[in-house]
């Protein structure tokens, strides 16, 4: 991994944007641009991660945790639909949710408290019930820190949304989802559960 920088930096800096980027294990990461306007990953024949400064340590994980989603095959177990549910709008936006979700799994793995001082649980109402409850899923950090070992902190979230006449049919796909982190599954347990 090559690191460029575009303002002066500290050593301190590079130690930490190094210790963040191999958190989470060998990095796909190629090139890091340290200086950039926002903190991003570009992924294309490289993967180049651009870093602003001051360094956003939340930031920073989650490009590095999707380096690791859209590189790491049991990680697209996760969250990309099979190519023959292209067309599937619920699929797609079960995917993203996922994806979300997966995210901010890997970022709690590294430091829980990151991503818990941005929970911010709400029950996001769509369309139909299906849509509501994949569209809560996509913001609802409790279920990457349950899916990340730290249930109790995840539970105590979750029971936030407790006083929304969804909650009971969320809770049921939330414990669903928790248990069975993948996609095919989830599908699967909301159509057979609420058709379409």
């Amino acid at each position: 991994m090559e690191i460029v920088t575009l303002v002066p930096v500290g050593e301190e800096t590079l130690a930490e944007i190094r210790q963040l980027i191999e958190s989470m294990g060998p990095s796909p990461i190629d090139v890091v641009v340290v200086g950039a306007e926002e903190t991003r990953l570009e992924p294309s024949d490289l993967y180049v991660l651009k870093i602003s400064v001051p360094v956003d340590k939340y930031a920073v994980l989650k490009e590095v945790a999707y380096a690791h989603a859209v590189t790491d095959p049991q990680y697209a177990e996760v969250w990309a639909a099979p190519p023959e549910l292209a067309a599937d709008q619920l699929a797609q936006e079960l995917s993203l949710a996922l994806l979300r979700r997966l995210l901010d799994a890997l970022v709690a793995k590294v430091d829980a408290g990151l991503v818990i001082e941005r929970a911010r649980p709400e029950i996001v109402e769509g369309d139909t019930l299906l849509y509501t409850l994949v569209r809560t899923l996509a913001v609802d950090a409790s279920a990457s820190l349950a899916v990340s070992g730290r249930v109790a902190e995840a539970l105590q979230l979750l029971s936030r949304l407790a006083g929304h006449p969804a909650y009971e049919a969320y809770r049921k796909f939330w414990d669903f989802v928790t248990s069975n982190f993948k996609f095919l599954p989830a599908y699967n347990w909301l159509l057979l559960m609420y058709g379409k």
